[in-house]
């Protein structure tokens, strides 16, 4: 039986040698996805189902809307996992992050000696490949906005006529997907990667974090702040891999990190002066000695489309050179996500004019900020934001672009981070901007009891009562139905109701949306 490897923080050898013969697969081999319906190994699937590969894929369910992706795509699908799903031996199995040992398939590949791979090992050879296959890698990395940023320079590039390889993890309101290799057609001056880069592990047997497979040439920190509770034990943890990360990029490569926090601008003045790191740090943000600033942002009101939607007038110095452009996305979070996507294709060689209407074309990405439904006078929106700073930023954002709206905010603590204990005192200040807070109760802390004496849930009724003590009303309930039920009477005209989940929130969004419609019809 093949030896597992033992975990590690760094990239190791045996990844390299595992993304090497990844990219010496031929097209119309078969490749095997245990445990298709994730995010990114469904991503996989539509990378390999473009590249030309035979695709088979095994879960244990296929809800939609993620399962009815991956039916249309993969050529053979199996619900449950077997080792008989494997009968036909593949010429490789990409084993999804949500999969360990004991999985009937995991086991398989082991007893029978399979060629396997994780998610990040199959990007770095198909998608990004070597120098020579790619002039540009760039990935977006950070605690916040790293999704948002990934899109829009990707949407900026595409505009440009670039046509840009990329991996998102969302779904781009203005790209077909969020995946796509680079084409062979272009020349080799102009072959670009823009790649979401996450600070989580790999798999079960790689243990390191996914953007240590991506080969930087150009990369972003938006962001850092303490997260994924259940693999890493203190900030300074996150901060070393950071480091790790940020040594790998090459002499003639750049790091671009922005200002806001002092956390990671220490940080930044602490890689400027380690020997190991090569690259150029470049930051970004509203300070005057940042390369890249931004300089001003007037609220606006964007009539160009059939919702009235608030949108901002920004006015960037990129490294000196002054741009002006509009965007219908609202908050300063978003502007500085802007702010470095232009800054990075301007580098690329992008003009103004490219970039002013990149920037104005782009509408976000799914789930974030995403309007689900206007109707009777109430605003419905989907977003991504779980942690305590995102959901403040992400609320503030929507206060200062509807002023003149009841702020709803529906919250479902569900990363492992946020259903545990450990940010207890900033969820009861991150809802200051709403008007009401209604909070889902957690049954468990990411697969721990409650009443386990080193790690808690999260206490939903001391959240409430501190947003209590602010003056707002907050509720909470365990069961979506009675979310959806207090919601579809509560809800009147005047509202913005904004609900805020890392995962399906139970169905809500649509099950809301459809109660709305019925007593609004």
């Amino acid at each position: 039986m093949t030896k597992i490897p033992q975990p590690a923080r760094e990239l190791d050898d045996a990844s390299v040698e595992r993304a090497q013969y990844v990219a010496a697969l031929k097209p119309g081999a078969h490749i095997h996805i245990s445990g298709v319906c994730g995010t990114g190994t469904a991503a996989v699937l539509s990378l390999l189902k473009q590249l030309g590969f035979r695709v088979s894929g095994s879960d244990k369910a296929f809800y939609p809307p993620m399962g009815s992706v991956v039916r249309s795509l993969a050529d053979v699908v199996y619900q449950g996992f077997d080792a008989s799903n494997l009968d036909e031996t593949p010429d490789l199995v990409v084993i999804g992050n949500a999969l360990s040992k004991g999985n009937p398939e995991v086991e398989a590949v082991f007893e029978q000696g399979l060629p396997f791979a994780s998610m990040p090992e199959v990007f770095s050879a198909l998608l990004i490949g070597t120098r020579e296959d790619c002039r540009t890698s760039i990935v977006i990395t950070g605690t916040h906005g790293k999704t948002t940023t990934t899109a829009a320079l990707a949407t900026m590039l595409d505009g440009a006529g670039r046509r840009p390889g990329y991996f998102i993890g969302g779904i781009p309101n203005e790209l077909t997907s969020g995946i796509r290799p680079v084409s062979k057609e272009l020349l080799l001056a102009n072959r670009v990667v823009v790649m979401e880069g996450d600070e989580y592990d790999s798999a079960f047997f790689a243990k390191y974090s996914k953007f240590h497979s991506y080969r930087p040439d150009i990369a972003v920190v938006t962001s850092l702040e303490f997260d994924h509770a259940d693999i890493y034990e203190s900030i300074e943890d996150i901060e070393k891999e950071f480091t790790f990360f940020v040594r790998r990029i090459p002499s003639d490569g750049m790091v671009f990190v922005c200002d806001q926090g002092e956390r990671l601008a220490a940080l930044a003045d602490v890689w400027e002066q380690d020997k190991s790191v090569r690259a150029t740090i470049q930051r970004y943000g509203f300070e005057e000695s940042s390369q890249h600033r931004l300089l001003d942002r007037e609220s606006w009101q964007y009539q160009d489309i059939p919702e009235k939607r608030i949108g901002q007038r920004l006015t960037f110095s990129l490294a000196g050179h002054t741009l002006k452009a509009k965007t219908i996305l609202s908050g300063e979070h978003n502007a500085l996500n802007l702010l470095v996507s232009a800054a990075i294709a301007r580098r690329l060689g992008v003009g103004d004019e490219d970039l002013a209407q990149g920037i104005q074309a782009f509408t976000g990405v799914q789930r974030r900020q995403q309007i689900l439904l206007e109707a009777g006078g109430i605003s419905l929106i989907e977003d991504f934001a779980h942690h305590p700073s995102a959901v403040a930023t992400t609320l503030r954002g929507l206060k200062e672009s509807y002023p003149e709206k009841r702020i709803v905010a529906v919250f479902e603590p569900r990363s492992n981070t946020s259903r545990r204990g450990f940010f207890q005192e900033e969820y009861g200040k991150s809802f200051d901007a709403a008007d009401l807070v209604v909070l889902r109760e957690v049954a468990d802390a990411g697969g721990y009891s409650a009443s386990d004496d080193e790690i808690v849930a999260l206490d939903v009724e001391q959240v409430k009562r501190d947003i209590e003590a602010t003056g707002a009303l907050a509720k909470s309930f365990l069961e979506v139905d009675d979310i959806r039920t207090y919601l579809s009477e509560e809800l009147k005209s005047g509202d913005l109701a904004i609900l805020m989940s890392n995962g399906d929130f139970g169905g809500l969004p649509q099950s809301l949306v459809n109660a709305l419609k019925r007593k609004h019809s």
